[in-house]
């Protein structure tokens, strides 16, 4: 009997030292695709400005540094054949507008971020989601097919407790995770930050709604989203993004270039700590962080 029950203590261990593994390289690839990000955005904003200070300060330039036209071939159907036609608007950089066209260029740049950002989030927390909980289930880093399978397992748990199973910005991924840990309920209840009042759940919905207008509404805030965003998170939301409005009249998310960056490590700060309390962990060490 005794050897029987070592043997079965050396499988637990062993599947508990996996799991550990396993984890432990799921966070390792949100770490190297967050953490790039920041670094490129960080690097690349210091590195654009002193060039552009540098260009300006060398004596005599051209008003104008660079132009373009927007042009398509006109191509017949019968023939795969056309004419290049453009079209009468020309774009003009001058040199006066450097600054205004460097802001614009990581205003779209940092929406990206953002998108990819999310992107990393949200595969490893269904990753840790996976390991934790359905480890008989695909790793969702395989592809479409086993995200889709742990999320129907997510909603399929959520029904057996008559509780809503909305996808919407991925809010049933929350509401598993709330029924998994009071620890998890009590920190997602929390303000990210002192001075501000959205705490992480409604931190949560906001990256969720903005991964959506950046990725399906080409970056357009409609009025009724600016309702939805006002509603969940409206101090982090106007302290990180302004939303000036386009030639059309639309609404564009504009990230704030000077406070972004301390945007991401929000990102950060929910990943790792929903993660650890998923682990029932009171540190990050799990991370091999200290």
């Amino acid at each position: 009997m005794t050897t029987v029950q070592l043997s079965s203590d050396k499988e637990k261990t062993e599947v508990s030292n996996k799991v550990n593994l396993d984890i432990l390289t799921a966070f390792e690839i949100y770490k190297d695709a967050v953490f790039s990000v920041d670094a490129d955005l960080r690097f690349w904003q210091s590195f654009l400005k002193l060039s552009i200070d540098e260009y300006k300060n060398k004596g005599s330039r051209p008003d104008e540094v660079f132009s373009a036209i927007f042009l398509a071939y006109n191509i017949n159907p019968s023939t795969n054949a056309g004419l290049l036609k453009t079209h009468e608007k020309v774009l003009s950089i001058k040199n006066l507008d450097l600054d205004k066209h460097s802001q614009d260029f990581f205003a779209w740049v940092t929406n990206l971020s953002i998108l990819k950002t999310y992107n990393a989030l949200e595969v490893f927390l269904l990753q840790a989601i996976h390991l934790r909980y359905f480890p008989n289930q695909k790793n969702p880093i395989e592809g479409k097919k086993a995200v889709e399978q742990i999320n129907r397992e997510i909603k399929a748990y959520l029904t057996t407790q008559n509780i809503n199973s909305d996808t919407k910005n991925n809010r049933h991924i929350i509401e598993f995770l709330k029924q998994q840990s009071m620890d998890i309920t009590s920190f997602l209840k929390l303000p990210i930050r002192i001075d501000l009042t959205t705490n992480w759940e409604s931190f949560f919905e906001l990256i969720s709604i903005l991964r959506n207008v950046i990725a399906h509404q080409g970056t357009i805030v409609s009025a009724d989203t600016h309702n939805e965003i006002k509603s969940k998170a409206k101090d982090i939301f106007q302290r990180h993004f302004a939303l000036p409005k386009d030639d059309n009249d639309y609404m564009k998310l504009h990230p704030l270039a000077d406070q972004f960056l301390n945007f991401t490590s929000l990102y950060n700060d929910f990943a790792v700590n929903t993660v650890k309390l998923m682990y029932n962990e009171n540190d990050l060490t799990m991370f091999k962080m200290t």
